[in-house]
């Protein structure tokens, strides 16, 4: 298997089929699906089974655990050379895995992120596309998190064992992009493939409330103290607003 696609899901049902569909349509086929369920209370589970694709594996939590705890469930049963990641609202351009793969084939690249474009609950364009630049290091990714997770791939070889504290509830994706770049850079290919679905779901928050979570992330995955936390999550709050500047526009 080449790709293992990462996807949580936790009441996803009003989105989770065209999320599938989008994925299972992708013109690049070496792939596999790995669905992991935090303990929905709505159909969800019964939605992604119906797509009776063998390429498709579901895991379902005994308890509600949170969006690290099933990432890192995937990661462990992860088959493939490559690690994708989109989650259970968000869609991908038919040609994503394929543009993306060869792109990092070609250059001889690890770790790879793509632009993506912000849609609503409907699926509907708000005009907003968001980049990243070309190379970011460690020392970047500090500053801020430049990627949507939905466009993310990586090389296994480079971290087969990658994994995150699962009781980092907020920006657990954040914290994978830290660990990842303390092994190889992170490029970007300048295209398009990915809509991000702004709802309520696993990674939204108020800007007060994502400092906190930095802050957080920061002591549990680094083992930082309060002080040097809290002036990182600072920072981070500083190059939020540079990256919404330089790197979030609005299209023509």
């Amino acid at each position: 298997m080449k790709i293992s696609i990462v996807t949580p899901t936790f009441n996803s049902s009003k989105f989770i089929a065209e999320t599938l569909k989008s994925i299972l349509s992708q013109s690049y086929k070496d792939f596999e699906v790995l669905v992991v369920d935090d303990c929905s209370t709505d159909n969800t589970v019964e939605i992604v089974k119906s797509f009776n694709d063998k390429r498709i594996r579901i895991f379902v939590n005994d308890v509600n655990k949170g969006a690290a705890f099933s990432r890192n469930v995937a990661l462990k049963n992860a088959k493939g050379e490559y690690i994708a990641f989109v989650d259970g609202d968000d869609l991908w351009e038919k040609d994503k895995l394929k543009k993306q793969i060869s792109f990092m084939e070609e250059n001889h690249i690890s770790f790879s992120c793509t632009n993506y474009e912000e849609i609503d609950e409907n699926g509907v364009l708000n005009g907003y596309c968001i980049t990243a630049p070309k190379r970011i290091k460690h020392k970047d990714f500090l500053r801020i998190d430049y990627v949507g997770c939905l466009t993310v791939m990586y090389k296994k070889e480079v971290f087969p064992d990658l994994q995150i504290p699962f009781d980092i509830y907020k920006r657990n994706d954040y914290a994978l992009w830290l660990k990842l770049s303390e092994r190889v850079d992170c490029y970007l290919l300048n295209e398009t493939l990915a809509y991000y679905r702004k709802n309520n779901g696993i990674s939204s928050g108020s800007k007060i409330k994502l400092l906190k979570y930095h802050r957080i992330l920061f002591q549990k995955l680094y083992g930082y103290n309060f002080l040097f936390s809290s002036i990182l999550s600072i920072r981070n709050a500083f190059f939020y607003i540079v990256k919404s500047i330089k790197y979030r526009s609005k299209k023509d």
